[in-house]
């Protein structure tokens, strides 16, 4: 790399050629006011801003255009505002990414290129409900080690939206829930293929707007997304457009980033729906694709109209409202999200409290084989955590069914 004198050398010819060149100080004008504050811009936008500047069109059409490449090293850059307090580190080379994440230079070089190399396991997963399936696709040891350190190192310092309560050190379901107990009125939306909507370009912009230079933003985006191969969309069918997100670069599911990723895509989102919520006198929280908001008497009277606008701003901001389980619930009616009745606190609810006793019971009385009709491979497992759910958020009632538990004889017939 050439240093500051020979620099300075070479540009002294051109300075009176640009002392000519009037278009060019309001092309600067126009590119600082656009990107000065805003997140780092990509190589490519910034050409083809400065491609449609007529100033610039004119001189390079008369013959006037002169070209000066300056080579100057890459620096961390983060947006205005909030992204000066995030304790990322700093990496402007892909060296540098190669140390930050503990991976050989080849192998970086080796999970970031376009070539044939699959990293990931795909798996199809139907959903109970509605019988649609779910891909999941699981990165592999190496790319699986680098996602965790992206999430260690870089992710976990990125702080999301306060609505965000989901997949974040400190929230568990009962925050989600908790700001909509006792409420005249609660409404749940719900977000259509909330992984696979989102894209390896809002992904990039997450890292641009941390600051770092585009080769690195790019690095770590090809480490965080993935474009499920024809031949595994084939296995299943799926529709038109979920084919087209599967195979589009997004948001793996099963990917140890893909959480975090997905919290800070949403941030424009929290915010706008937040917004919403306060004008109209409600709380809002996110879970990954649940949403939830609820209000007293004021809210209840627009309840319809604050329907259409969550819509509206849902479909703005690149998301699918799944209106089919779309719920607006009164007080009189049972107000539910998450698995737990909300009308007074977070509580159980009945039927699904019974119908963990039914099975404890019947397995205490006839062996568990009797009672794992899904042959799940550990069902003495599957039960416990039924146990420490219930536990989590009433431990009186886990207590009785603890002990009809250790009634239970795993001895009697093969529990898967």
């Amino acid at each position: 790399m050439e240093d500051r004198e020979a620099l300075v050398a070479r540009a002294k010819p051109l300075v009176g050629d640009l002392k000519k060149a009037r278009w060019l100080a309001p092309l600067a004008r126009k590119l600082s006011l656009e990107f000065g504050e805003a997140p780092r811009p990509t190589v490519r936008r910034v050409a083809e801003r400065i491609r449609a500047h007529v100033g610039f069109v004119n001189a390079w059409a008369d013959g006037r255009g002169r070209i000066f490449i300056a080579r100057v090293a890459p620096q961390m850059a983060p947006a205005a505002g909030a992204p000066k307090t995030w304790e990322i580190p700093e990496i402007t080379t892909l060296g540098d990414l190669a140390d930050t994440l503990r991976l050989h230079p080849d192998d970086l070089g080796w999970l970031i290129s376009r070539g044939r190399a699959e990293h990931y396991r795909h798996r199809w997963q139907v959903k109970p409900k509605s019988g649609r399936f779910r891909l999941i696709e699981s990165p592999k040891v190496l790319l699986k080690f680098a996602q965790r350190q992206v999430l260690r190192k870089i992710l976990q310092a990125i702080p999301p939206h306060e609505a965000a309560r989901g997949f974040r050190p400190g929230c568990s379901v009962r925050d989600f829930v908790e700001p909509h107990t006792g409420k005249t009125l609660l409404a749940r939306f719900d977000l259509e293929d909330f992984f696979p909507s989102i894209t390896s370009a809002r992904v990039l912009q997450i890292f641009l707007t941390a600051g770092y230079p585009e080769t690195v933003a790019r690095a770590l985006t090809r480490l965080t997304t993935h474009a499920a191969p024809p031949s595994v969309l084939d296995e299943k069918s799926p529709t038109w457009l979920e084919r087209r997100r599967l195979a589009t670069p997004h948001l793996p599911q099963g990917a140890p980033t893909s959480p975090a990723l997905a919290n800070l895509s949403a941030f424009r989102l929290d915010c706008r729906l937040a917004g919403l919520a306060k004008a109209a006198g409600a709380d809002y929280t996110r879970y990954a694709d649940d949403l939830l908001f609820s209000g007293g008497e004021d809210f209840a009277r627009q309840a319809r109209r604050f329907e259409v606008a969550v819509g509206a701003i849902l479909l703005e901001e690149g998301f699918r409202p799944n209106h089919h389980k779309t719920r607006v619930l009164r007080q009189g009616q049972k107000q539910h999200a998450a698995g737990l009745v909300l009308n007074e606190k977070p509580n159980i609810d009945r039927r699904e409290f019974d119908r963990l006793k039914a099975i404890l019971t019947n397995c205490a009385r006839h062996g568990p084989a009797s009672q794992n009709r899904t042959n799940h491979p550990d069902f003495a497992a599957h039960l416990q955590g039924k146990l420490a759910w219930v536990r989590f958020i009433h431990p009186g009632k886990e207590v009785k069914l603890r002990a009809i538990f250790e009634r239970i004889d795993w001895d009697l017939g093969d529990q898967g």
